[in-house]
């Protein structure tokens, strides 16, 4: 068994690897990195407009009426969730850019002017006691601007900044000022021809695509790139391979959803971004899987779902070493962080519980999918960050579901069943070690 583990790693572990460590995708990932702060404040605010504030669904509903302050994380939302697309072309245009050795600030303010480019030229609005829409010249809708702007965001900054970059390493371009000019004029200077070949470039395919099929570009990625992806997501098939290839990358000690997090992340975002739009003006909840679904349901106490391999240790196991580690990540583990468990047990590279690692996520994944489908539990509305603790997570995340609460509930004790055989069948591995290493010493 080790053997064959060992084969897999080293066949895998260098894929994974190169993989992780792609210019583009550790672009998007650090760039996302660089605006966690940002998502993790504007989900409490949504979490509290929601749960609490709310009018119609809050806790506090039949005591007081506090629907008025949630005009405050109205405006923190809009400052935050309700510009990532913006935010992330700069981070992402940055990172890139940095990767490169070159400026980051730079192309990181004309990928965002590379994205507003390309947004519509005008907004259809319906004003108030209207029966017909009108367009409206230089507005932005959050649609382009919010989460469900992301994938078209990393596209443009990503494109936007590799053209611009080497038009900018091509000296033809480049505006050359006397040695007595600050540095900063001169960059800027510098990057003058590149920018305005660059814009130009994208708006004139902005132009053409608008000419000959009636919509902008936005629209086109969204039909052939962001649909499609989101299909693959929202299907059981889809997320199911997913979320085994990211828990057998943990069994080898590579942080799955590191490596995945540039393909996954956005989708998931843009899923729940979508729900929180229908929820808040009361139509039907289009997504099943989302971020806080994953987090809420597949991932209790980290990847892996360890939170029931911290209770089946505690339970089961005849190491006092295995039971120290595991009261240690007791804490952490509440909070989903799962490494004092993963590398100090340790987990990774573990044949026998690579088993349970692998097949506890996509056991819960599915249960939790089917509820949902189901109608049994509610879809999941509210942003709510990763380091909820279990249960809570999964009550939050559905704005007040104390089914949904249950189910996760049912999903740890879950956990702990499967990992309970696999926790004894390490304590028969470790007798016969110790027995072999006392017959060695003798």
């Amino acid at each position: 068994m080790k053997k064959f583990s060992s084969k897999i790693s080293n066949w895998l572990t260098p894929v994974a690897m190169k993989f992780s460590n792609q210019r583009h995708l550790c672009a998007i990932r650090d760039g996302f990195v660089v605006l966690m702060p940002l998502v993790i404040v504007s989900s409490f605010f949504i979490l509290i407009n929601n749960v609490i504030l709310d009018s119609n669904n809050g806790i506090l509903r039949n005591i007081v009426d506090l629907s008025r302050y949630q005009a405050i994380g109205n405006q923190v939302y809009n400052g935050t969730l309700g510009f990532l697309s913006i935010l992330i072309a700069f981070t992402v245009a940055y990172k890139l850019s940095e990767s490169y050795g070159e400026d980051g600030l730079i192309s990181g303010v004309i990928s965002v002017a590379v994205l507003v480019t390309m947004f519509p030229s005008t907004l259809e609005i319906v004003p108030i006691g209207a029966d017909k829409p009108v367009e409206v010249m230089g507005a932005i809708s959050q649609n382009e601007t919010s989460a469900t702007g992301l994938l078209f965001a990393i596209i443009s900054a990503l494109v936007g900044t590799e053209i611009f970059l080497r038009l900018q390493k091509n000296n033809k371009f480049k505006i050359s000022l006397p040695d007595t000019v600050p540095l900063a004029v001169s960059k800027s200077f510098s990057a003058l021809i590149p920018a305005f070949i660059t814009l130009t470039l994208f708006g004139v395919i902005v132009f053409i695509i608008e000419s000959l099929f009636g919509f902008g570009l936005q629209d086109l990625v969204v039909k052939l790139i962001q649909k499609p992806l989101s299909a693959v997501f929202q299907g059981m098939i889809g997320i199911n391979i997913v979320m085994l290839f990211q828990n057998l990358l943990w069994s080898l000690g590579i942080h799955g959803t590191f490596v995945l997090g540039p393909i996954t992340e956005p989708t998931l975002l843009v899923a729940i971004q979508e729900n929180i739009n229908a929820f808040n003006v009361g139509l039907d909840i289009p997504n099943i899987v989302t971020k806080p679904f994953i987090d809420s349901f597949a991932m209790l106490g980290g990847g892996g779902c360890t939170i029931g391999l911290i209770i089946a240790i505690l339970i089961a196991s005849k190491r006092e070493e295995d039971k120290g580690i595991a009261k240690l990540s007791i804490a952490p583990g509440l909070f989903n962080i799962n490494e004092p468990l993963m590398f100090g047990l340790p987990v990774i590279l573990n044949p026998i519980l690579a088993i349970p690692l692998i097949l506890v996520p996509l056991i819960n994944l599915n249960i939790a999918y089917i509820a949902t489908r189901l109608g049994l539990i509610s879809k999941t509305v509210v942003m709510v960050p990763w380091t909820t603790p279990p249960i809570l997570s999964a009550y939050l995340s559905t704005a007040g579901d104390w089914r949904a609460a249950v189910l996760a509930a049912l999903l740890i004790g879950i956990s702990i069943i499967v990992y309970l055989p696999f926790v004894m069948a390490t304590n028969i591995v470790s007798a016969h070690t110790e027995l072999e290493d006392e017959n060695t010493e003798i």
